[in-house]
């Protein structure tokens, strides 16, 4: 009895071990494993295919190099709005606001001062039509201010992670300082898709503004985003997206289309003609192609840690795994043909009021002897332990039954 009282409490430290509560994160790809299957070229200046779960890059060329987004800016506009308002039904009433965006040769839907249409309508002339003075409306509306609502889109940039965007409008009207980067695209339609209104509406091939307050005919919109809509180069599977042009950024298109599981987000900037259709239909074919998901483990063998894109037919049981700590955090990285792919972290130390039940086998799901011998090493010291423990209690129960004889 008294051997399993001294045995519970190192079970306990031995549990918490393998228990600790984590957190994910992606690694940025720098470089590519040298089997890496071989990528496309494209014509524009600049792409990147990212898968958006992990975040992790499987195509790169200049992705961190600054261009104008043009109307692909309107990612942003529209996720901040579905952020800020949750009834689409509210109304909204144009003022002049809008009169500069007015101007012949912007993407408009001709809306009027004093026109009311709904939230939803306005995000669909925003993500259909490529609307401008439907943007400048929506900012005001959202944050009281043109500059108000674009302080909000810089800083959720931010908290996005891209790290070269800087917005000055809500519609990608041309500005030097209004300018971002294929990557950064990426990571904002990454987070825009995991909301379903903006998948809806972005994703839509047609929709039709009825009649309004001050006009007689509804407004029939098409998409422009050839992936979409029924053209040739229609594909199957992309949810949303958005294109953009303008004579400093020329075509620019940030799309995302999920199949087999994984959701891949691609981005081309600086296009001639119909090459962003093209090079996208390209990229994607790469991805869905030649990649899958493969689940990485760490703290238990039925949960996985996360995921990482390896090619296919190559699973997470080759990935080498390096542990390195900084103050209260352990990150784990998880690398390929000495690329790494992938990290995830831990905060130590955590405690546990009570033993959990976990198989043993857990602390070795990160398969390849690299990494079972140092776990074996812990066991075997936690195991040497309770061997002194034991010992130590076997010696004073023999000196008492001695000191008893006497």
């Amino acid at each position: 009895m008294k051997k399993n009282i001294l045995l519970k409490p190192l079970c306990c430290v031995l549990s918490a071990f393998i228990l600790m509560l984590s957190f994910y994160s992606p690694v940025e790809a720098a470089e590519f494993p040298a089997s890496w299957p071989q990528a496309p070229e494209i014509a524009e200046e600049t792409g990147v295919l990212m898968e958006a779960s992990t975040g992790q890059v499987l195509f790169d060329k200049g992705m961190d190099e600054i261009r104008y987004p043009a109307s692909t800016t309107k990612i942003m506009t529209t996720l901040l709005i579905l952020e800020n308002i949750e009834d689409l039904s509210q109304t909204v009433t144009f003022t002049d606001v809008i009169t500069p965006d007015l101007e012949p040769g912007n993407s408009t839907i001709n809306a009027q001062v004093g026109e009311q249409l709904t939230v939803e309508q306005c995000l669909y002339a925003i993500m259909l039509a490529s609307a401008n003075e439907v943007c400048t409306q929506m900012a005001v509306y959202v944050a009281g201010s043109v500059e108000n609502f674009v302080s909000m889109m810089n800083q959720r940039a931010s908290q996005l992670g891209c790290q070269n965007t800087h917005f000055v409008n809500a519609n990608g009207l041309p500005d030097p300082n209004h300018y971002t980067t294929a990557h950064d695209l990426a990571l904002i339609l990454a987070a825009a898709i995991q909301n379903e209104d903006f998948c809806r509406i972005s994703g839509s091939a047609t929709y039709t503004i009825p009649t309004t307050n001050m006009t007689s005919s509804p407004r029939n919109l098409e998409n422009s985003n050839a992936l979409i809509n029924d053209s040739e180069y229609h594909y199957d599977g992309v949810i949303a997206g958005k294109t953009g042009h303008t004579e400093a950024a020329k075509n620019t298109l940030v799309t995302a289309a999920a199949r087999d599981g994984m959701t891949l987000v691609c981005v081309v900037l600086r296009s001639d003609g119909e090459n962003r259709f093209i090079d996208t239909v390209s990229l994607f074919d790469y991805g869905f192609e030649n990649f899958h998901l493969s689940p990485v483990y760490w703290l238990n063998s039925e949960e996985p840690a996360g995921y990482v894109v390896l090619p296919k037919g190559v699973e997470s049981n080759v990935l080498t795994v390096k542990d390195s700590d900084s103050g209260d955090t352990r990150t784990r990285t998880y690398s390929y043909q000495g690329v790494d792919l992938y990290s995830a972290q831990i905060s130590l130390p955590v405690s546990f009021e009570q033993e959990a039940d976990i198989p043993s086998s857990s602390f070795y799901q990160i398969r390849g002897w690299d990494y079972v011998l140092p776990g074996m090493g812990v066991i075997l010291a936690l195991n040497s332990i309770v061997e002194i423990v034991l010992i130590m209690v076997a010696i004073k129960e023999n000196r008492k039954k001695k000191s008893a004889r006497r």
